[in-house]
């Protein structure tokens, strides 16, 4: 017998370097806003600031390579940062489940994170109608999954991928997320779904 996985859903994690001192003040100074379970920065476009361009290159260079082995275009298509934001979980609090609108491939970088105690949770998006009893979870029985973060952790996900956060434990932690949108030709014109997207913000 072989049992096959077909249609999985990619979560692409990379190590890249954590912020400098004076790039984790900035993130840390950032005028926050109320969100559910937490607080965000009132900012939505912090990775066009100059002091993070060099974070912001190297999460590109991670995008580039989620799209090639992704989606493995076969047009000059690339995945362009359209809004980018910080989020501060305080001990206690969580970062309700969401997925991210308008976006083609979303992501979250941790300037500050405990690998000890801080996790991403995703979610099946086909929920069974039937649960049976496990005592094994697995690939195909499970309806979530997580992955251990911790300073310096990219995560990259499709965006209508629901996602959150647990309760934090004893430190604050902090994450920069994103979305994205393609940019270039998308479809082919024999086909009748050619798209040029020429710039987005």
């Amino acid at each position: 017998m072989a049992i096959n996985n077909i249609f999985p859903i990619p979560v692409g994690t990379y190590q890249i370097n954590p912020p400098n001192e004076k790039q984790l003040k900035f993130i840390l100074n950032q005028e926050q806003r109320s969100n559910e379970g937490n607080t965000t920065s009132v900012d939505s476009f912090v990775l066009e600031k100059k002091i993070l361009f060099s974070i912001r290159n190297e999460i590109q260079k991670c995008l580039d390579d989620f799209v090639k082995e992704v989606y493995a275009p076969s047009l000059d298509v690339s995945l362009k940062i359209t809004q980018s934001w910080t989020n501060y979980t305080k001990p206690k609090q969580w970062h309700h489940k969401h997925h991210h609108p308008n976006s083609l491939v979303s992501g979250v970088y941790y300037p500050k994170a405990d690998k000890e105690t801080d996790r991403i949770y995703f979610f099946q998006p086909n929920r069974p109608q039937l649960v049976l009893e496990t005592e094994n979870w697995n690939l195909w029985n499970s309806i979530s999954w997580w992955f251990p973060v911790e300073t310096g952790t990219l995560v990259l996900f499709p965006s209508t991928l629901e996602h959150m956060v647990k309760e934090t434990g004893s430190d604050l932690r902090v994450s920069l997320a994103l979305n994205t949108f393609p940019v270039g030709i998308v479809g082919k014109e024999d086909n009748l779904t050619r798209l040029e997207v020429l710039n987005v913000r």
